[in-house]
């Protein structure tokens, strides 16, 4: 899914990498499975190809590339991808990649109290293992009552729930063999 909003000024993926690992694709000229770094990604530095990467890489941000997100945010810092999907139809996801001292944060409280606020659905999703379709819940009325009373311990605990309890799902595969043949790219090593 691409987003029709401007990317945030000065605002890079740096060495973030976690959209390379966890989001799957399958196109003609590049395609990995779920939760593989991309054979063009170098760890900690970004695209080797960037300059010639398929249209979908070039065209599909995070939500913190495009929303006024503090730095803590980020991907590779805070382990959570925040997925454009549904966010125009007033829908956010939060693609927890890894447990981080993060989720327990004030900052990511209130931004989910904000976003309650606003009106916004949320949904937790995460990762299975390599290969396998990560699984998701949409959260909005099981934490609705702890973000609105600003209830930081019930909230904690609900999230950690929500966690464990996705984390226990029963992860299908995500039927993707790796291939990377982008035109004009050196070969990679599988």
């Amino acid at each position: 899914m691409t987003l029709d909003l401007p990317l945030l000024p000065d605002r890079t993926c740096g060495e973030c990498v976690e959209c390379c690992r966890f989001i799957p694709l399958d196109l003609p000229e590049l395609a990995k499975p779920t939760g593989m770094l991309c054979g063009y990604c170098m760890e900690g530095a970004g695209c080797a190809v960037h300059a010639i990467r398929p249209q979908t890489c070039r065209t599909w941000f995070c939500v913190w590339r495009v929303v006024e997100l503090s730095d803590d945010w980020r991907p590779d810092r805070s382990g959570i991808i925040v997925r454009p999907d549904g966010l125009t139809t007033g829908e956010i996801t939060l693609y927890v990649v890894r447990e981080t001292d993060f989720l327990r944060s004030d900052t990511f409280f209130d931004t989910l109290v904000s976003w309650r606020e606003q009106g916004l659905s949320l949904a937790l999703s995460v990762p299975g293992p390599v290969g396998t379709l990560p699984v998701r819940a949409v959260v909005t009325d099981y934490l609705t009552a702890a973000l609105a009373g600003g209830d930081r311990p019930m909230f904690d605990l609900l999230l950690a729930n929500v966690l464990i309890s996705l984390a226990r799902h029963a992860f299908e595969p995500d039927g993707i063999e790796p291939r990377f043949a982008v035109p004009g790219a050196p070969p990679v090593a599988l």
